[in-house]
């Protein structure tokens, strides 16, 4: 299989003591062109990343871990942002640190106390080019004198009396973490304290007897993937004998162990685990009872840019949220390319399945998601060899009483993906479902978020829109469309697809999608609402909608989705039969034939080409590859 791999940009020609522009005049000679590749002069292309590097969370002990080390370009708050990154066109060796391992510790009377001073393991450092993420320190534990957090990327807590360790550790600019909490004096219930985190330090234990232990330090926000994400929370610190353990910080730091009075078994869980690839600390387990301490988060690195990156690892996945940058994200070590896009450049049209209607008065299922380049916008680029092609079902429309539909499945090829439609809801039951396109709601609820995740492309701002709201317990509102929301009403319509020409005038292009009220071909319709007054179907949206049914008594199904359209199923009257189910996706790809390469085929024979004029286009209407 191909690797993972995604776009483009702009190539950036960097010349370091040649002529301007990089255009060499008159002939080199070759002891000239020697001595500048060896002294890094000569012309280079140059790709500019933005980055976060998480490091691998420290584990606990007595003590909360630290949080692994945490280092961004941009994306989260200010005061952590570093510099934005200009590499050299290659393959880059990612390493993504693990998690440290909890501290066992033996039960009262099993020979020493709180595991006879052992303090949890650091975290591994995370490394993208030059950037590297130091692990969370571990906890400290209970010694004879006692020992303290371990310093890290964000420092271990301490136990008994003890300090925590060094955040920021080795110093790196912006800061990269904060220290673990201390604790109080023994005697009493003694609390630990939190590890240290990205942006807080680790909470300090409380004066002994009061049963507080500290809490892990908070983390940092960063919405480089295009969803706000928290990541580097240090672990909470562990209770002695009685009271319960610090909170984890936020961003996946786990929550440390508390203890009745009495012991637990070393085979037991005392603290709770770091969040995997959060880089969050492990939490402490009970001081003198025993237990195991949480092992720390595996980190995480992501990498963006407008200029192509590919991978070699399922762990390390491509995506694309705009159709025009990139971002590859690292949950294991893998190799980073750099540059060198292949050739094989495709306009697309990628529809996730629909999603199904509601049963009982209820809301039309919203349409799959919609994301395309055609006409002029950044085309996708697929590697040689077998690229796989997934067309997302459609979701099943609500069976049991009151019931929504399900969601659609998404579809995608390389790094666009469109995600599924939201299901309509069922009339009292849970509520629409977000999606693509959101479903419509029923019972006088609002329909559901359309764009959810939120996902671009060139030629189409969202991939979906929110779903129709209902106006009175008597029916739902419509889904939303891939053009616009559904309406909202007792028994609204679905709301419009888009239109695409991405077919051109090729011979079949008249079957797929549908007709609408502008030129090309509609994919996308939301479905219409169900009604119990309404005397006559609700129109589902252009693009593969299916109608809403009316009348009370009803046993009608809601219409379903016109297949390999992402249409949304209709809702029903009351009681209504199953709600109708949304349409399957599809994924359209066209190039220029005259740039296809010799082995290029589409499998399996379900899924077939088309060709207009001067291009062909490939046609998946179910699961396929596409070799090039």
């Amino acid at each position: 299989m191909a690797g993972n791999g995604g776009i483009i940009g702009p190539v950036n020609t960097v010349t370091n003591g040649c002529a301007a522009c990089g255009v060499a005049s008159g002939v080199w000679q070759m002891n000239t062109v020697y001595n500048f590749v060896k002294n890094s002069n000569w012309v280079y292309n140059f790709a500019t990343a933005d980055y976060m590097v998480v490091a691998g969370g420290g584990g606990g002990s007595g003590a909360g871990g630290g949080a692994g080390g945490y280092r961004a370009s941009g994306y989260g708050p200010a005061p952590l942002q570093g510099c934005t990154i200009a590499t050299k066109w290659g393959s880059f060796a990612i390493t993504v640190g693990g998690g440290g391992v909890g501290a066992v510790n033996p039960s009262p009377g099993a020979g020493g106390i709180n595991g006879s001073g052992v303090k949890g393991t650091s975290g591994d450092d995370s490394i993208f080019s030059t950037i590297t993420s130091a692990g969370g320190g571990g906890g400290g534990n209970n010694a004879a004198p006692a020992l303290p957090g371990v310093a890290g990327g964000s420092g271990g807590g301490a136990s008994l009396a003890g300090t925590g360790g060094a955040g920021d550790t080795p110093d790196v600019d912006p800061d990269q973490g904060f220290p673990g909490g201390t604790s109080q004096a023994p005697g009493g219930s003694t609390p630990s304290g939190g590890g240290g985190g990205a942006t807080a330090v680790g909470g300090n234990g409380a004066v002994p007897n009061s049963g507080t232990a500290g809490v892990g330090g908070a983390g940092s926000p960063n919405n480089i993937t295009g969803t706000a994400t928290t990541y580097s929370g240090g672990g909470g610190g562990g209770m002695n004998v009685s009271g319960a353990g610090g909170a984890g910080g936020c961003g996946g730091g786990g929550a440390g162990g508390g203890s009745p009075l009495g012991s637990i078994p070393n085979s037991t869980q005392g603290g709770t685990n770091g969040t995997p690839n959060t880089g969050g600390g492990g939490g402490g387990t009970m001081v003198n009872g025993g237990g195991k301490a949480g092992t720390g988060g595996p980190g995480v690195v992501i990498v963006r840019s407008p200029t192509y990156l590919e991978t070699d690892s399922a762990c390390a996945p491509v995506a694309s949220p705009n159709g025009v940058g990139v971002i590859a994200t690292f949950k294991a070590g893998a190799n980073l390319t750099v540059g060198n896009a292949p050739s094989n450049a495709f306009d697309y049209l990628v529809v996730g399945g629909g999603g199904g209607g509601g049963k009982n008065r209820s809301g039309g299922g919203g349409a799959g998601g919609y994301r395309t380049s055609f006409p002029g916008g950044t085309k996708l680029f697929l590697a040689p060899g077998s690229n796989t092609v997934q067309v997302g079902a459609g979701g099943a429309g609500g069976v049991g009483p009151a019931a929504p539909g399900t969601s659609g499945e998404p579809s995608y090829i390389g790094y666009i993906t469109s995600t599924g439609g939201g299901g309509g809801d069922g009339d009292g039951g849970p509520a629409a479902l977000t999606g693509g396109s959101g479903g419509g709601g029923s019972n006088c609820r609002s329909g559901a978020a359309g764009n959810t995740p939120a996902l671009s492309s060139p030629a189409a701002p969202v991939q979906g829109f929110v779903g129709g709201a209902s106006n009175s317990g008597s029916g739902g509102g419509g889904g939303g469309g891939a053009g616009a929301v559904g309406t909202t009403g007792t028994g609204g319509v679905g709301g419009i697809g888009l239109s695409t020409a991405i077919l051109g005038s090729a011979p079949t292009a008249g079957c797929y999608g549908t007709p609408g009220p502008a030129p090309g071909r509609y994919f996308g319709g939301g479905g219409g609402g169900g009604s119990k007054p309404a005397s006559g179907p609700i129109a589902g949206g252009a693009g593969g909608g299916g109608d809403g049914l009316f009348g009370c008594p009803s046993t009608a199904a809601g219409g379903a989705g016109t297949v390999n359209t992402g249409g949304g199923g209709g809702g029903t009257g009351e009681p209504g039969g199953c709600g109708g189910a949304g349409g399957s996706g599809v994924v359209l790809l066209r190039m220029a034939t005259a740039c296809k390469p010799g082995s290029y085929a589409v499998a399996p024979g379900t899924n077939t080409t088309a060709v207009d004029g001067s291009c062909t286009v490939a046609i998946f209407t179910v699961d396929g590859t596409l070799t090039l």
